[in-house]
């Protein structure tokens, strides 16, 4: 292989590259409150995802939090509500939780977020 070669096998490579990290990540959120939603629209704002599922306590909040999100994203879709956070896990098709709640909750969600083979992020509030 010459330099040639080698260097368009690397910019198709690169191409290839970047068209996969455009494929909409699917996100869930658990807490809904102040810090989780601010995180959610920034991560919508910057990368292409597709906010599926939200999971809150407070009913209120977790209903607010959906008509928001749908205002929001492109789709416009609003996402499924959980109050319990085993069930929206129980779906399996989260390439994205993040997890807003409580510092006493963090390690339990987040464990069964990656067992559901989810990506975690976390926020300690």
């Amino acid at each position: 292989m010459d330099r040639r070669q080698f260097l368009l096998s690397l910019a198709a490579a690169s191409s290839a590259l970047a068209f996969d990290d455009q494929k909409r990540r699917r996100v869930g959120l658990i807490g809904c409150g102040w810090y989780g939603k601010a995180d959610l629209f920034r991560l919508i704002q910057v990368a292409p995802v597709e906010v599926v599922s939200l999971c809150d306590v407070d009913k209120r909040m977790l209903s607010d939090a959906a008509d928001m999100v749908a205002t929001r994203q492109v789709s416009k879709k609003r996402p499924r509500i959980y109050s319990d956070y085993r069930k929206m896990l129980a779906e399996k098709d989260l390439d994205i939780v993040e997890v807003a709640t409580p510092d006493h909750w963090h390690a339990l969600t987040m464990i069964e977020a990656v067992k559901a083979g989810a990506d975690v992020t976390a926020r300690n509030l």
